[in-house]
């Protein structure tokens, strides 16, 4: 387990935000990384990290790398937990407890095996993947979403240490069983996120620990 003091995962704040429904949150480009983010998104971000501008998915992996010292993630730099948590990844002869649902995800591109990782969307809606070391990804629902996001305030942080980083941003990597879920969720957040199908959000996972 890393020594770093993982601040991941807690709940995200929620917060009626005015016309949040109406904003164009669901990326449909690919691939993916060059897809643009939406203006909130990329406003926060570019203020949050020091490597801006943040303006597509590429620019938050390259962000986000810096922010943690440059270095690529293994297993003992994800955030592990002790005891009960909603996300859960298990290999074969493993279980690892995280507190974002995210770092199951990268654990899948740091092992040499299938991991099957369970995790609840913000509603308490069980979501689960199964990813193989050759690609293959079982999920189910088969129509279920992610997020990327930011906390709101974190456009006013100076010099973001990486704790302020999984503060900030982790509680808004979330998996919803519709695209329906996250819409929802986004409009009830004081978060800037972004949206898309499930399958499509892995490779940016595989970008931040490769």
């Amino acid at each position: 387990m890393s020594d770093r003091t993982c601040r991941c995962g807690g709940p995200a704040v929620e917060q009626s935000t005015d016309g949040a429904a109406g904003v164009d949150r669901w990326v449909d480009e690919r691939p993916v990384g060059a897809a643009r983010l939406p203006d909130d998104v990329a406003r926060v971000m570019t203020a949050f990290y020091p490597a801006g501008p943040v303006e597509t998915l590429d620019d938050f992996v390259a962000a986000t790398r810096a922010a943690v010292d440059g270095d690529a993630l293994g297993v003992a730099d994800l955030c592990h937990v002790d005891g009960e948590t909603p996300h859960v990844a298990r290999t074969g002869d493993e279980t690892y407890r995280f507190r974002c649902f995210y770092d199951g995800v990268a654990l899948s591109y740091l092992v040499d095996e299938p991991v099957e990782i369970r995790t609840e969307s913000p509603g308490g809606v069980p979501v689960e993947l199964r990813v193989t070391p050759d690609g293959t990804v079982e999920r189910s629902p088969a129509e279920a979403a992610m997020s990327f996001g930011i906390a709101t305030e974190a456009a006013d942080v100076t010099d973001p240490t990486v704790e302020t980083v999984y503060g900030h941003v982790c509680p808004y990597v979330r998996a919803f069983p519709t695209r329906e879920r996250y819409r929802e969720w986004a409009a009830s957040v004081d978060a800037a996120t972004v949206g898309l199908p499930l399958s499509a959000g892995l490779p940016i996972a595989a970008a931040l620990v490769e």
